[in-house]
């Protein structure tokens, strides 16, 4: 097997350091992953004169920053004095806690809270330019109560695109060693149960990289159904996420007893289909939201009865009626008159929109209700009540079942459709615990010696608890990484 060493460290460095591996000739710090977490740390580390191994099993750098809308929020920035708000990391906890019903890790909130508003600052010295109209309160999700919540116009990229040069300057000068398409096996620990390295798979083969200080900043499982099973069995996987997010990092630290927890607050996002049936990976998004396209269609449940507002503005509420909703799945009831008159559901052109119907299993076309009925497996006289009474609804124009609000058209010509649509998996929700110094806990409910980590290995859920709230998956992978990059040599 090959090993891999690097130059000795610079002495500047060395006062400052914890203790380290006997073999001295090794890097400083080897980050798994150059994504939202891994970009910022190997950075701020390099800037440090530290020597850094970044593995990335890839072939591109950015991570989730492809795949990512790019929505971070901060209390206290620049960008927010300048506009005249005043805003704290206090104001920001309560915020966030509130709209996550209290369920996000304390310590790790904090910690972002305190750190995030030089985080975004940071960014805009790189060149990140906020999108035009930003900080607002809310958008997408639950509102904050304050304007602190930002993207660009690029989404994710926009961050990727401020970052790039940066890492690529530090790449060139070889104070980052970065290796694409190598992706962490294990980690390698010594007698005393420390971590000193990891195990790599490259196109080479398998090679075992040296180090004093390993990050784990590899993403979630949203990617992996086998994992996803393992640590998510509540809830059927319909995944719309960077597929190199196989839960590496989560794997490795549970390999040395760090607990894994956080599944049970998991929440689907509003709503998808899966592209290719067989492959729980392939979760593609519907525009179901009633503030991107007016609700034509109602929703019906596995037995065939309406089970919410299908227009409700809250995509909180949503979100909770399909999540209780068996294996989150739910029925777009429809006819041929909203078909030819609403929006597509879909990104497609109205031509594929409507030749998907018949041919892929999640679109379904019928000549009848009871046929309809039949083809979605729901009881036929529940499905033609359901649509009976929403018919009455909209002639009186006031449904008092749902309170849905825009009433236009009854569904009553035939040929009627429907979509076959689940909640969507865009995160992973639990993951690896840490202390305030980001350092992962083990099976003794203590650090694991040299072994740290941040970003979606943590666990969506304890960066944004049971709900989505706005910017708490994307600015703490940043702000950690930016942080350990920044400290980690002097803890």
């Amino acid at each position: 097997m090959k090993r891999t060493r690097a130059p000795r460290t610079p002495r500047s460095l060395r006062a400052a350091e914890p203790p380290r591996p006997a073999n001295s000739d090794c890097y400083d710090v080897i980050v798994i992953g150059a994504g939202s977490a891994g970009l910022p740390l190997a950075i701020r580390a390099a800037e440090r004169g530290a020597r850094v191994l970044q593995l990335e099993a890839d072939y591109r750098i950015g991570g989730t920053l492809h795949w990512s809308s790019g929505q971070i929020s901060a209390a206290g920035t620049r960008l927010q004095r300048s506009r005249g708000i005043e805003d704290s990391p206090n104001e920001h906890f309560r915020d966030a806690q509130r709209i996550a019903h209290g369920r996000i890790d304390p310590v790790v909130l904090r910690l972002f809270v305190d750190h995030a508003a030089a985080t975004i600052d940071w960014l805009m010295d790189l060149g990140f330019a906020p999108a035009p109209g930003t900080p607002v309160a809310g958008e997408a999700h639950e509102a904050y109560s304050t304007r602190r919540y930002l993207w660009g116009a690029n989404k994710g990229l926009s961050i990727l695109e401020a970052l790039r040069p940066t890492h690529a300057r530090w790449v060139r000068e070889g104070s980052i060693d970065l290796r694409l398409q190598t992706r962490m096996t294990r980690l390698l620990t010594n007698t005393q149960s420390a971590v000193i390295g990891v195990r790599a798979s490259t196109p080479a083969g398998e090679v075992e990289f040296q180090g004093r200080n390993v990050v784990l900043a590899s993403g979630g499982y949203a990617a992996n159904p086998e994992l996803w099973k393992k640590l998510t069995p509540a809830y059927p996987l319909c995944s719309h996420a960077n597929p190199y997010s196989r839960g590496d990092g989560i794997v490795a630290a549970s390999a040395l007893g760090a607990p894994v927890d956080g599944s049970d607050k998991f929440l689907c996002t509003f709503a998808g289909v899966l592209e290719d049936p067989r492959d729980p990976r392939s979760g593609a998004f519907l525009l179901l939201s009633p503030g991107a396209r007016k609700v034509w269609e109602i929703f019906v449940d596995l037995r065939g009865r309406r089970f919410m507002q299908e227009d409700h503005p809250s995509i909180d509420y949503r979100e909770r009626a399909l999540l209780r909703q068996p294996d989150t799945r739910m029925n777009i009831v429809f006819d041929e008159g909203i078909l030819q008159n609403a929006a597509t559901i879909t990104l497609d052109s109205t031509a594929t929109y409507r030749a998907r119907f018949g041919r892929h299993p999640a679109f379904v076309k019928a000549k009848t209700l009871a046929e309809l009925a039949r083809q979605l497996g729901v009881p036929a006289a529940n499905l033609r009540r359901s649509v009976r009474e929403y018919n009455a609804a909209v002639a009186a124009r006031v449904d008092h079942r749902q309170g849905k609000q825009f009433l236009i058209r009854p569904i009553e010509k035939p040929p009627f459709y429907a979509i076959k649509a689940q909640g969507l998996t865009v995160l992973s929700p639990a993951g690896l615990k840490v202390d305030r110094k980001l350092r992962v806990i083990g099976g003794n409910d203590r650090p694991i010696r040299n072994l740290y980590a941040a970003g979606e290995v943590l666990g969506f859920g304890r960066t944004s608890g049971d709900a989505f709230v706005g910017g708490l998956s994307l600015t703490p992978a940043l702000t950690f990484g930016r942080l350990l990059g920044e400290q980690l040599l002097s803890w």
